[in-house]
């Protein structure tokens, strides 16, 4: 039993030592990106925090592109750059991504940031592909495996180390911290997955067979899935042929089941095409599924046209736009072209992800031209310009009053007001009823609020003797003795006792309410905004929230989610 121990620890050392050879620069990158995580996971409620988040996830999209650099070293083609010159630009375009890409955690940056890094993965996949196409669906079903196998071993690994920790805390009283199983997990998930699953990446060159299709790949896709697909395309179609006769249009909805059923087909229809030489059933559909579904797919089209021309271009639906024309595209190269060069659908989804967050036709850039020309029309046909200027009116209807409150707010949450071109300089929320003639207004259905603090400046603590962290929400309940006081915490009232006396009891759900009202509509509130300080005969405290989230449901507030440092100061 030992031997086999050791055999397997001496075949998984192989693997990695492998892989460090083979990718080094990316397993590097992923190395630095964990050890900053892990430091983040013990020190989040440091001012530098954010800067620090935005550093790993710079190294991590650097695991991807140097990813590309190794596999186009390895095949040998293209310009004829030097190594260290390539990998200079690799560095310099990090930096600079760090600096102008990523200046925060919004929408826009984290999107963009999702978009490259699939962008990037999926050319990692092509390259060994370019101008060649043989062995390309094998190619990526052996990836395919090799990620799945690979996780679920790391699962297994995590799961079992965690097991381990909990009993030695559990027997032993080790005081083990929480935090210690989201650092296994960062190890096993960022360090040792991805070494052992580079170590299985195929060598560029190699050459597969028919015979090495995957038995159980085949089983799945011939009678299971495409049967499934056939069925549910004989619904779509059903339910197509009842939009004609009774020519009620189509819902949002429905373009999301179209597209997501599109891309699911474009990959069976990748994964079986190796096997229709040899299967007159894959043969058929092959020919034929691509040409069934490009009707559908004006549904999708036709169902984003009528959101579009009611309520403008958002991010959201400039997406299943993109997916859409996407998809269409490949249908029609399936349907028309007979040899068809596989590597062309990574290679084009690749180049569409980038298009799609970069440049004036991005879906950012798009969607704000297009809720201007929105905000514009509503307007316009309330009489609200005059010689360019917005004037108050707070009889329009309150439909208008909702729409226009919806786009204000969309700008708000993901862009900047300084994107609507018709508002006022240095324009901000509390502005509403002065330069429109009302609040911001919206519908009867519940409405989100979240406020979080500044990650800029330092905190003076010196005047405090204790500091309790608080996350109500997560922890219902709690209760800390230290130098003779018991601080007990029962959603939502912390109590804080001196030799059995309460001297402190405050609901802290009412100072996050009072934090709401003063600042509603607002996200980003610096130190003095999220902070409250209270004093008695007996002590000075201090709230420092860090994040409110909560809801209106019929107008009236309700947190779901504090979290806060909690200073005391005893007398």
């Amino acid at each position: 039993m030992l031997e086999r121990l050791l055999q397997v620890g001496k075949n998984v050392a192989g693997r990695i030592a492998f892989s460090l050879k083979r990718f080094p620069e990316p397993l590097v990158f992923a190395f630095v990106t964990v050890l900053i995580l892990i430091y983040l996971n013990h020190n989040h409620t440091q001012p530098a925090a954010d800067n620090l988040l935005r550093v790993a996830m710079t190294l991590a999209l650097g695991v991807p592109l140097t990813l590309c650099l190794r596999m186009m070293g390895e095949r040998g083609t293209g310009p004829k750059v030097p190594a260290i010159l390539a990998y200079g630009l690799a560095i310099l375009f990090l930096f600079g991504y760090y600096h102008f890409l990523l200046p925060d955690q919004n929408m826009v940056s984290m999107t963009r940031y999702m978009a490259l890094n699939l962008a990037f993965y999926l050319f990692f996949i092509a390259i060994p592909y370019w101008g060649r196409n043989r062995g390309f669906e094998h190619y990526v079903l052996e990836l395919g495996m090799g990620f799945a196998a690979t996780y679920f071993y790391s699962l297994a690994l995590f799961a079992g180390l965690a097991a381990i920790l909990f009993t030695i805390n559990a027997l032993f009283s080790a005081g083990i911290p929480g935090e210690v199983y989201l650092d296994l997990f960062l190890v096993v998930a960022g360090i040792f997955a991805p070494a052992y699953f580079l170590a299985g990446i195929p060598a560029y060159g190699v050459e597969y067979k028919r015979e090495d299709y995957p038995k159980f790949f085949q089983i799945l896709l011939l009678y299971i899935v495409m049967p499934l697909l056939t069925v549910y395309t004989a619904i779509l179609y059903v339910y197509f042929f009842k939009i004609i006769i009774t020519r009620y249009w189509p819902e949002g909805i429905v373009s999301h089941l179209v597209l997501w059923y599109s891309l699911v087909s474009i990959a069976v229809i990748f994964s079986i095409y190796p096997l229709k030489e040899r299967n007159q059933w894959v043969r058929v559909f092959v020919a034929c599924f691509p040409k069934l579904i490009l009707p559908l797919l004006l549904m999708l089209f036709l169902a984003m046209g009528i959101r579009i021309r009611a309520y403008g271009v958002t991010e959201n639906r400039y997406l299943v736009l993109a997916g859409g024309l996407w998809t269409t595209g490949m249908m029609l190269y399936y349907a028309l072209k007979k040899d068809n060069r596989n590597v062309t659908i990574v290679l084009s989804a690749a180049i569409i992800t980038v298009l799609v967050v970069s440049g004036p036709w991005s879906a950012y850039a798009v969607s704000k031209h297009s809720q201007n020309i929105q905000l514009e029309k509503l307007l316009t046909k309330n009489g609200m310009i005059v010689a360019g200027n917005i004037v108050p009116s707070p009889e329009i209807p309150q439909a208008d009053k909702e729409r226009i409150s919806s786009i204000i707010n969309y700008f708000h949450n993901n862009h900047s007001l300084a994107d609507l071109e018709l508002l006022p300089p240095g324009f901000t929320l509390a502005q509403m009823e002065e330069v429109f003639g009302f609040d911001l207004t919206f519908g009867t259905w519940d409405r989100y609020f979240r406020y979080h603090l500044e990650g800029t400046g330092l905190l003076d603590v010196s005047e405090y003797d204790y500091y309790l962290p608080v996350v109500a929400g997560h922890q219902d309940s709690m209760e800390v003795k230290e130098g003779g006081l018991t601080i007990f915490y029962a959603a939502p009232v912390l109590k804080i006792e001196r030799e059995g006396q309460i001297i402190y009891e405050k609901n802290i759900e009412e100072v996050a309410l009072a934090i709401h009202a003063a600042h509603e509509g607002e996200v980003v509130l610096d130190k003095e905004e999220m902070t409250f300080v209270e004093e008695n005969e007996h002590l000075r405290i201090m709230f420092l929230f860090q994040h409110i989230d909560g809801m209106e449901e019929e107008g009236l507030p309700q947190i779901q989610w504090m979290e806060l440092a909690v200073l005391v100061k005893v007398f």
